[in-house]
């Protein structure tokens, strides 16, 4: 299976044959996009939504000053379904940052494929919250974690993102992000990101070369980090059992 938007449901339900090939047709109309390409604008009324079968993009919004925000990496497999405010229109921008194949899927085709696969729903809705518990990492990362650490956390989570949908991933990744991209994600100054990058490649834990990063020493990423991918589980947890307050 190559269908990136499958793999990443797959990982958030249990999804039959039926189920896929109709998400598989809803997948069927798709396009390349160049990058640096706008998907969407802030207001743009959400009557369907981007699905990045591959490339990268990002959602960001722009401060009053000028300065731009990216508030999640939209990796493939992603889609920007569940961010629309409440009266239909999109409240943040997203545009490509690297080619992309882009399918687009009419919010209300997804809402038939729903009605008559409940499952698809469901794996939808354990997606959305692992979007949300990605968005809470992300504030503590800017809000919490010093520079190092922060761009530590960013290579770990990316790296694991993509080995969902991509299990002969291996040390080599993708990496299309610009060090303006970095500074936009990270709350950082470009400057301060070169120096970042250029110290973990100097302790040997990565290579960045022509869009393609390397990691040499993922453990040690993770232990700077403090990375723990338990977040980017989807698949909704069995609660633990409440000890029985008559015995206690």
């Amino acid at each position: 299976m190559t269908n990136a938007f499958l793999l990443r449901l797959m990982e958030a339900g249990d999804l039959g044959d039926q189920e896929l090939s109709a998400l598989d047709d809803l997948c069927r109309s798709s396009r390349d996009v160049a990058a640096k390409k706008y998907l969407w604008r802030e207001g743009d009324e959400m009557a369907a939504f981007p699905v990045i079968l591959s490339g990268w993009a990002a959602r960001y919004q722009i401060l009053r000053n000028g300065a731009r925000q990216i508030t999640r990496l939209l990796l493939p497999g992603d889609a920007f379904y569940f961010e629309g405010s409440p009266d239909g229109f999109a409240v943040e921008e997203v545009i490509t940052l690297s080619p992309c194949r882009i399918a687009t899927i009419q919010r209300g085709d997804m809402r038939r494929l729903i009605e008559r696969f409940p499952a698809v729903g469901e794996a939808l809705r354990n997606y959305g919250c692992m979007e949300n518990a990605v968005l809470s990492s992300w504030v503590v990362n800017v809000g919490r974690r010093d520079a190092l650490e922060r761009m530590a956390h960013l290579i770990c989570e990316t790296h694991f993102r993509l080995s969902q949908v991509d299990p002969q991933l291996g040390q080599q990744m993708p990496f299309p992000l610009t060090q303006d991209d970095l500074a936009d994600v990270l709350g950082l100054t470009p400057v301060h990101i070169n120096r970042k990058l250029q110290q973990l490649r100097q302790d040997g834990l990565i290579v960045l070369r022509s869009k393609q990063l390397t990691i040499h020493d993922l453990r040690s990423l993770q232990q700077i980090a403090g990375f723990d991918s338990a977040y980017l589980a989807p698949r909704r947890q069995v609660p633990r059992q409440r000890p029985n307050a008559a015995a206690a």
